[in-house]
């Protein structure tokens, strides 16, 4: 099974409920699954269902110590961005067609010490970029 055979809602109830190999979730399938719970609501009830499906995901493959709080999050206002740059792109490879850079696992490097991600509090917590801001998203917080 790979990402390009299910549907958006197919993919994601199979991310959901751990029934999509972990294995075969990749970068990409990570970015597919943030794509689809930020499009089409406010950014806070998007980046909750990142958490909830990651989480998820990692405590049925019993990994949840690798979630990490401040990764999930900066991803999110990335693609949020992306998505607000570009909203009338219908699918996801049109999404990644328009902005190639989120397929750079290490993009947050432009971000973040490695120092800063590494750390506990990181993981654990919300920690702003101490290199580069993120992009700006319309429905900014803090």
């Amino acid at each position: 099974m790979s990402t390009g055979e299910l549907s958006d809602e197919e993919f994601l109830a199979a991310v959901a409920v751990a029934k999509f190999p972990g294995g075969k979730f990749d970068h990409r399938g990570h970015l597919r699954m943030a794509w689809i719970c930020l499009r089409g609501q406010e950014f806070d009830a998007g980046l909750e269902r990142i958490r909830v499906t990651v989480r998820g995901f990692a405590t049925v493959l019993g990994v949840v110590e690798k979630y990490h709080e401040t990764v999930t999050r900066a991803w999110a206002e990335r693609i949020q961005a992306a998505i607000e740059q570009t909203p009338e792109l219908g699918t996801f490879d049109a999404f990644l067609g328009a902005h190639p850079e989120l397929l750079n696992p290490g993009l947050l490097a432009q971000h973040y010490r490695k120092e800063t991600l590494e750390s506990p509090g990181a993981k654990a917590g919300w920690v702003a970029p101490d290199l580069e801001p993120l992009p700006r998203r319309k429905q900014a917080r803090e």
